[in-house]
């Protein structure tokens, strides 16, 4: 849990965004061999992911759009 920016690797099996702004989580996924990466923006109360993913940064969506 956290409710300040930072860059690491954790595993998360999802997340939930219990802030009042929109937060832009990086990730990455191992498939198969295959490694896939993106960023999806957390809107106040969302979550998302529901498999082991590597939680690589969190930080605020500065333009406050998702």
């Amino acid at each position: 849990m956290t409710t300040t920016e930072w860059t690491g690797n954790i595993t998360g099996f999802n997340y939930y965004n219990y802030t009042n702004r929109n937060a832009a989580i990086s990730w990455r996924f191992n498939a198969a061999g295959t490694i896939m990466t993106g960023t999806d923006c957390a809107t106040p109360g969302d979550g998302f992911f529901y498999v082991p993913m590597g939680v690589t940064k969190v930080s605020w969506n500065t333009a406050n759009v998702c």
